[in-house]
């Protein structure tokens, strides 16, 4: 029995370690009115050490338990353990928490009680949400089947948060509190988490009026709002460039400040030259600054600079190790040069940090797509909806409609169903029509976009969805305005 079995099976619904409240039917720390979402193989590792507090536990033991001993690197349990530690606050020079035990294992050194009654706060989970969990940049996988099973999904980040280097402005701790909070609700990739994002970057502005990373990220919030349907561009676009601007205004050498205006150059504006010049700032300015890179990555893979975004996204990934959403960007970049197996071994990995992921199945199911094998997508896309909830008489007609239609139909089956809240770009309802075989409505929803002035047609030239178009001269057309821009 895994221990996320084995937790609820014993009742241990709730308890404490030092001084958080575990919930590990929600995956939720909780502590003085703070929350913190882990990833549920890093809830699984708690929970095991918790039903061992003071005893060595070896690496063995926990991948039999958490892993089903299953083989897992040595890796994936090193960044188990790292962002089980950022999460709780722990340094392993000088642990409160957790001990490492030189070549024997892990020790939980904190406390552990049951949980009062009346102990944590009430449940704030996300509910789930008619969003895309889109993790950037596996747009093409999730556009086109999320809506059947769109849940938001949290990513569990815990890169870590520290001044940049020649950041001149001290942020109040209320105001740092609101900003932490705001870049984790931020990566949470659903209309939820976008509009906690803004409300705790917006908190935090008020509190300091003069603090350019909230600015910045409240700019990042507007520019992502736009990118993903949440928001029309006309709306957003404005509010990010203010935002961005007056970050600039308070702070001319603030990294987060020339990272937002570089992010909004690029997606609201397609300036891919100017967005460079602003990126290119914030990486010199805080080498340190995972946000710099991961819209370094995006960048130049819109302009099919593969070796660049690639390193980029890596350097990203090396930054915030514990984030699935990072894996999946390199992936995403990886798939667009045509490295498939690559991009494959990427989403790999961040299956074993979270097996149950929705949007991961989805992104392995459209690089699989991409490598040409559409039995094996089909197969990992009809994974995902039922490990998503999706009922088995659903199933099965969606199995019947891929064994009479392929993969084509069952795309087709996708826009017949009623979306719902689900944010919808024209950009990203284009690749479901070329993927159902509807070239003609693909293209008018390309120049819907383009009238729009949609953020993901920056990858216009560069999507292998819209390769059956290429010839086609509007087509050419929206492509060439695009591509004049860099």
């Amino acid at each position: 029995m895994s221990a996320g079995n084995e937790r609820h099976a014993a009742g241990t619904d709730r308890f404490l370690v030092g001084d958080w409240t575990v919930t590990p039917s929600r995956n939720v720390l909780s502590r003085d009115g703070e929350e913190v979402r882990l990833e549920p193989r890093v809830m699984d590792t708690l929970v095991h050490f918790a039903r061992h507090p003071d005893a060595i536990v070896s690496k063995d033991e926990l991948v039999a338990d958490v892993w089903q001993a299953r083989h897992v690197s040595d890796e994936v349990l090193t960044v188990t353990i790292y962002a089980l530690r950022k999460a709780l606050g722990d340094d392993a020079r000088r642990p409160r928490y957790i001990e490492t035990v030189s070549r024997r294992g892990y020790r939980l050194i904190a406390p552990v009680k049951p949980a009062p009654a009346g102990a944590g706060p009430e449940s704030t989970a996300v509910p789930p949400q008619a969003a895309a969990p889109e993790t950037r940049r596996g747009r093409s996988a999730l556009m086109m089947v999320a809506a059947l099973t769109f849940a938001a999904v949290a990513t569990g980040a815990v890169w870590r948060i520290t001044p940049a280097r020649h950041r001149r402005h001290v942020q109040s701790a209320e105001a740092h509190e609101a900003y932490v909070r705001g870049r984790a609700f931020l990566d949470l990739r659903s209309i939820q988490g976008w509009r906690q994002a803004q409300q705790q970057f917006e908190r935090a502005v008020a509190i300091d009026p003069d603090d350019p990373a909230a600015l910045a990220g409240l700019a990042d919030t507007y520019s992502a709002m736009s990118d993903f349907g949440v928001a029309s561009p006309a709306e957003m676009r404005p509010r990010a460039m203010k935002s961005a601007a007056r970050a600039l205004e308070l702070d001319p050498l603030s990294a987060e400040a020339h990272e937002a205006l570089g992010r909004a150059r690029f997606l609201f504006d397609w300036d891919f030259a100017g967005a460079a010049r602003s990126l290119g700032r914030a990486v010199e300015l805080d080498p340190d600054y995972m946000p710099a890179w991961q819209s370094t990555a995006w960048l130049a893979s819109a302009r099919a600079q593969y070796a660049e975004a690639e390193a980029a996204a890596r350097q990203a990934l090396q930054l915030d190790p514990v984030n699935t959403a990072r894996y999946t960007e390199l992936a995403w970049v990886l798939a667009l040069a045509g490295r498939h197996d690559q991009a494959l071994h990427e989403i790999e990995r961040a299956l074993q940090l979270n097996p149950r992921s929705f949007e991961t199945r989805l992104m392995k199911g459209w690089a699989l797509e991409l490598a040409g094998k559409p039995a094996a997508a089909f197969a990992t896309y009809r994974e995902a909806h039922r490990l998503n909830g999706v009922p088995d008489h659903v199933l099965e007609r969606i199995d019947a409609v891929y064994r009479t239609e392929g993969l084509a139909g069952y795309y087709r089956g996708w826009l017949k169903t009623p979306g719902g809240d689900a944010p919808m770009s024209e950009t990203w309802r284009a690749q479901v029509y070329v993927r159902a075989g509807d070239l003609d409505r693909a293209i008018d929803s390309l120049e819907h976009a383009y009238e729009k002035h949609e953020g993901a047609l920056a990858w216009v030239n560069v999507e292998p969805t819209f390769v059956p178009l290429r010839s086609d001269a509007r087509f050419q057309s929206i492509a060439a305005r695009i591509g004049h821009a860099q």
